[in-house]
């Protein structure tokens, strides 16, 4: 809370005790004095050099404790999960996050990027408070896998290509998985279905498929 100015019954004196931060305005910051019960005391002396106080108890209520547990990052098409933090019952809030009560964080409705996720809590007191982590969503590697054939069965082997390169290849007539050779003598006739499979950081996978007659 914001700091406020106590005040006595004659004014003129001085203030002290856990959180005064000015003896002569009486001014109590909460967060100066921190979290328990202060005991502040009030000294006036009069004219005639008498000397009177005074003491009171001002309770500072704890903040909720709105540490969240880290997460990420994932892939952009992994599962929602539900994130969590130190005190719980709060909203979230921010991109990809699809329940604001359960805090269920959606990677593919939040998209790729780095996004910020705020968590609001309120405890019994009253007081509130709000925290935000980053969370990474990775794109997902493009498997696309350009056309090729139809080939006759005696035709040469090719090296089959996609998107994104690194991959592994499978299917029938493929005679080197990294490379991608097809073979369509050892594939035989027919309509066979190629795939190829590639991660990038992140560990992030796809799969694309061809058919080749």
């Amino acid at each position: 809370d914001a700091a406020v100015t106590l005040t006595a019954a004659t004014p003129g004196g001085t203030w002290s005790g856990p959180g005064i931060t000015d003896a002569a305005a009486g001014t109590f910051d909460p967060a100066t004095a921190g979290a328990g019960m202060h005991s502040i005391t009030y000294t006036l002396t009069s004219g005639d050099g008498c000397i009177a106080s005074d003491e009171i108890q001002i309770v500072v209520n704890e903040l909720p404790d709105v540490s969240i547990t880290a997460a990420g990052p994932f892939c952009l098409d992994a599962v929602a999960v539900n994130l969590s933090a130190a005190t719980p019952g709060g909203t979230w809030s921010g991109p990809g996050i699809t329940d604001a009560v359960n805090g269920t964080f959606d990677p593919s409705v939040a998209g790729v990027g780095i996004h910020t996720i705020e968590y609001s809590v309120t405890n019994a007191e009253g007081c509130s408070n709000t925290g935000s982590i980053e969370i990474t969503v990775n794109p997902l590697p493009d498997a696309t896998i350009t056309a090729a054939g139809p080939f006759c069965e005696d035709d040469a082997a090719v090296t089959l290509t996609a998107a994104t390169a690194g991959g592994t290849w499978s299917g029938p007539g493929i005679t080197d998985a990294s490379a991608g050779t097809f073979d369509p003598s050892i594939a035989g006739a027919g309509i066979h279905t190629i795939s190829y499979t590639v991660s990038i950081g992140g560990g992030c996978e796809a799969t694309g498929t061809i058919e080749i007659i």
